[in-house]
C-alpha cells in the first residue's frame, strides 16, 4: 500500500526474485541488471523505474499495446483501431434490469416463511407441495426421480386411470 510517494513508503518491487517453485521462495537478488520486478503480487511500480521505461518492463502489466515500434526510426506508432473499444447494446424496450433489488432477499425470507408455515399446517414437505406452486415453495425442490415422474407422466397415469375407472 502506497501511503506517499516518499521514496521510504514507496519502495522498490526489486531486488527480488524467486530461488524456486511455489509460494515463499523469494530472496534477493543479486544482480543488477535484471532490475524490473518479477513478483507481479504489487502491481505498484516505483515512479523511479516508471520513468525511465526499461524495456524488461513494457509486459509487466500484460495490457496489449496500442501500436507498434518502428524498425525504422525506432519510435513507437500510436494506432487509433487498436485502442479497446467497449461495445454496450442497446437496451431501449428491454423488461429485465441489470442489476438485482435489494428487496430481493426480503421477497425469499417472505417465501421461506409463507412455506414453512404451510409445511406445518399440512403436516409434511410432499402434502405441502400438493397445496402450493413452484413459484411458492422456497428452497426450490430438489430435482429427485420422483420429482421428475410427478411433472412428466403422474398427471398423463392419472387421467389414463380415471378413464379406465369411469368405463368400468
Amino acid at each position: 500500500m502506497v501511503r506517499s510517494l516518499h521514496p521510504h513508503q514507496f519502495r522498490s518491487p526489486w531486488p527480488m526474485y524467486y530461488w524456486a517453485k511455489g509460494l515463499r521462495k523469494i530472496g534477493p537478488q543479486r544482480h543488477d541488471k535484471n532490475k524490473w520486478p518479477v513478483n507481479r503480487w504489487f502491481p505498484e511500480l516505483n515512479p523511479k523505474i516508471e520513468k525511465t521505461n526499461p524495456k524488461q518492463l513494457w509486459n509487466y502489466t500484460k495490457t496489449q499495446p496500442t501500436g507498434y515500434v518502428d524498425p525504422v526510426s525506432k519510435e513507437f506508432v500510436h494506432v487509433p483501431e487498436m485502442v479497446p473499444e467497449l461495445i454496450v447494446p442497446d437496451l431501449t424496450g428491454f423488461e429485465l434490469k441489470p442489476y438485482v433489488s435489494y428487496k430481493v432477499d426480503n421477497e425469499i425470507e417472505k417465501r421461506e416463511k409463507a412455506y414453512h408455515k404451510l409445511i406445518k399446517e399440512k403436516g409434511s414437505i410432499e402434502m405441502a407441495d400438493l397445496y402450493s406452486d413452484e413459484d411458492q415453495r422456497w428452497p426450490p425442490p430438489k430435482t429427485t426421480p420422483k420429482l421428475l415422474f410427478d411433472i412428466h407422466y403422474a398427471e398423463k397415469i392419472r387421467a389414463e386411470f380415471n378413464a379406465k375407472n369411469k368405463k368400468d
